[in-house]
């Protein structure tokens, strides 16, 4: 097995050092233009634009950094995308058979020599993504705070959690413009409603009570995605109710007292 890595290695390492070299320094082979119209438009856009160019500088670098041994599961992984993109490219949209057979071995040695290197990645594969300092079941992670509703959040943890969410709803609010903004921020009610579920329940009340601010907010991203619409008057007022009863909700978790909890060693914890 160590022989055959070897061999898959010193294979993938050559060819994408070489695709680099060619693209950059010596232009031994001319890149595929595509026979299939997508296929065509699709590496014109990526000649142009220049990201062609970012694709086989990753091949470069990660080519020499695999043939040398110096970061290979990091190279590895970081070459994946453009061995997924090429395969995609060759086998939907191209349809040459040879061009797909190298396109597919590319992408089948890339994903052989990860699973080579899985022990490299464990700890990359655990369910629970845990920052710097975290424990698996600190009241501070990410799991505690924006995935199970189960539970309690103090006010101290609820505000603290509270404020990335407003920079990020800020951040996609006034820097990312149209539909994406809109969707982007769709995906945040999740992690918003379970904070402030968990807060509920720490100051005695049901969390069911979330259901008041998510339908309205739900209600005003169908009006902004073009959905739905209740005509103008309520699609102008609707939004606004949701922003306010969704703010009144924070103001309510920021300044609500909170019950009794206690530590895993069981003494009493302020809220």
């Amino acid at each position: 097995m160590k022989q055959l890595v070897l061999v898959g290695r010193l294979v993938f390492g050559a060819w994408m050092l070489a695709n680099g070299i060619n693209h950059f320094f010596f232009p031994l082979w001319s890149l595929p233009a595509g026979h299939e119209p997508l296929a065509i438009q699709l590496m014109a856009a990526l000649t142009h634009s220049g990201l062609l160019g970012v694709a086989m500088a990753i091949q470069l670098v990660t080519g020499a950094l695999i043939l040398a041994g110096v970061l290979v599961p990091v190279a590895l992984c970081v070459v994946m995308p453009t061995s997924t993109c090429a395969l995609y490219w060759a086998v939907i949209l191209d349809h040459q058979p040879l061009e797909a057979i190298l396109a597919i071995a590319a992408f089948a040695l890339n994903g052989f020599l990860m699973l080579a290197y899985l022990d490299y990645y464990r700890g990359a594969l655990q369910r629970h993504a845990l920052t710097f300092g975290e424990s698996p079941v600190g009241r501070g992670s990410f799991s505690f705070l924006f995935v199970n509703p189960a539970g309690r959040t103090s006010r101290g943890q609820f505000v603290a959690a509270l404020i990335p969410i407003l920079i990020v709803v800020a951040f996609y609010a006034f820097l990312v413009r149209g539909l994406t903004a809109h969707w982007c921020l769709l995906m945040l009610l999740y992690p918003a409603v379970i904070l402030h579920a968990r807060r509920l329940h720490d100051m005695g009340h049901s969390a069911w009570l979330m259901l008041v601010p998510a339908l309205l907010t739900l209600a005003s991203f169908a009006i902004w995605l073009r959905l739905v619409s209740f005509g103008a008057p309520l699609d102008t007022d609707l939004p606004i109710a949701a922003a306010v009863v969704f703010i009144g909700f924070a103001l309510w978790g920021c300044l609500g007292g909170g019950e009794a909890e206690t530590n895993r060693f069981g003494a009493p914890v302020a809220a």
